[in-house]
């Protein structure tokens, strides 16, 4: 986190340069940002022979050496792209995304170094206004898809100067997954730097897979209170705000299966701002394990209208009022699902199955076939898919895609 916050402060710094060194891999990038803001799909990456080319996964892990050594970094932004158009509502592909944006960065600075020698021109090296919000935007949408996504892609820079210093140590042990001992060392900085909000953020990550939640809560509303009232929470654009903080508990609570208390933090994350659209949606799923449908429906409700190109966010609505019965509304959000993104496969199928609840067969044939066409080989749906075409009495597709 500590390391993502800087880097998009410094890439929000030096976008500001008038005459730019070459930065040919973020100038790269930036031609697909502009294929994607123009309505194009960039080209799928080329997959071992036997890679399922439906799976996100597969994606995902052909990207993620090349963000990591920030090699191909082109290539890994085509493959994380792909990766979270089949799955959208995974975040470490929107992460990553993010990622290849400051490893491109890392890159372009330290060849420029290499070239010139002038630290001065190095630090002249930035991203476009337009990708720093790009970093931004990515990063909130994954995070507001779980707060406490873990990938292997953010990774401590080791700083030989540093050793010693608990803050390196711990960052280190997080990323070889020592939960326990990256705790313990953030804790021992903390004692030093009570007010170092990007360390409290982490040890609570730390907590959180620890299983300690009720110390993760604790962390959060530290760190919450930490910012509360600093001109800069207001004013940075990459400064955790404090509706994050109160979303993150929420999340937690609904670990723990305490859904009041869910209900209630993300009560407070809207109450520091309305407009996100996330915590409406949490607040419905507590809302609607505590068997307040109408609440549920009212929240996913403001939430669509808040955000309606998220298709993640229009296949929960329409789940959850197919649940509530109301199939032809339920119908109508899962359509839009699939508007927005037609490769991936989850919206298909429920389609299928609200089409078939209110009898219209041959559409429903069609929409679980499309599903088995998009879905990927290890889709958890697939064989009830099968199952049901099965039941319909209609033929069924080979095991290819």
């Amino acid at each position: 986190m500590r390391a993502v916050v800087s880097a998009l402060a410094l890439a929000a710094v030096t976008s500001c340069s008038t005459t730019p060194p070459p930065q040919p891999t973020v100038a790269r990038l930036a031609e697909l940002h502009s294929l994607v803001d123009s309505g194009e799909e960039l080209p799928r990456p080329r997959l071992p022979p036997d890679a399922d080319t439906n799976s996100a996964a597969a994606y995902y892990h052909s990207a993620e050496p090349l963000v990591r050594f920030g090699s191909k970094l082109d290539t890994a932004e085509m493959a994380l792209y792909w990766a979270s158009r089949l799955d959208p509502a995974w975040p470490d592909p929107i992460y990553g995304r993010g990622m290849v944006l400051l490893r491109a960065l890392q890159h372009d600075a330290f060849e420029t170094w290499i070239k010139t020698r002038s630290v001065k021109a190095a630090r002249h090296v930035g991203l476009t206004p337009r990708q720093v919000q790009l970093v931004d935007s990515l990063m909130r949408i994954a995070w507001a898809r779980n707060p406490f996504l873990y990938t292997g892609l953010e990774f401590p820079q080791l700083d030989p100067s540093r050793r010693g210093d608990p803050v390196q140590g711990a960052s280190l042990a997080y990323a070889t997954r020592q939960f326990a001992r990256a705790e313990s060392l953030f804790a021992v900085a903390l004692r030093k730097h009570p007010e170092d909000v990007g360390v409290r953020i982490d040890r609570a990550r730390a907590l959180f897979f620890l299983g300690r939640y009720d110390s993760t809560v604790a962390e959060l509303e530290a760190a919450r209170d930490s910012v509360r009232g600093r001109a800069e929470a207001r004013t940075s654009a990459v400064m955790i705000s404090g509706e994050m903080f109160e979303y993150a508990v929420g999340i937690v609570r609904v670990q723990q299966d305490d859904f009041p208390a869910a209900r209630a933090a993300f009560e407070r994350a809207l109450t520091a701002n309305l407009g996100f659209y996330w915590a409406h949606a949490r607040l419905a799923g507590a809302a609607l394990t505590l068997g307040d449908t109408g609440t549920a429906l009212s929240e996913l409700d403001m939430a669509v209208q808040l955000e309606g190109r998220d298709p993640v966010l229009r296949l929960y609505d329409g789940v959850v009022l197919a649940g509530a019965g109301r199939l032809d509304e339920a119908a109508g959000q899962l359509e839009r699902a699939i508007a927005l993104d037609p490769h991936y496969a989850t919206p298909y199928y429920w389609l299928a199955t609200v089409s078939r609840a209110r009898g219209r067969t041959r559409e429903a044939i069609d929409q679980y076939r499309q599903f088995l066409a998009h879905a990927a080989r290890l889709d958890a749906d697939r064989h009830r898919a099968l199952g049901a075409l099965a039941e319909l009495g209609a033929s069924l597709p080979d095991s290819g895609h």
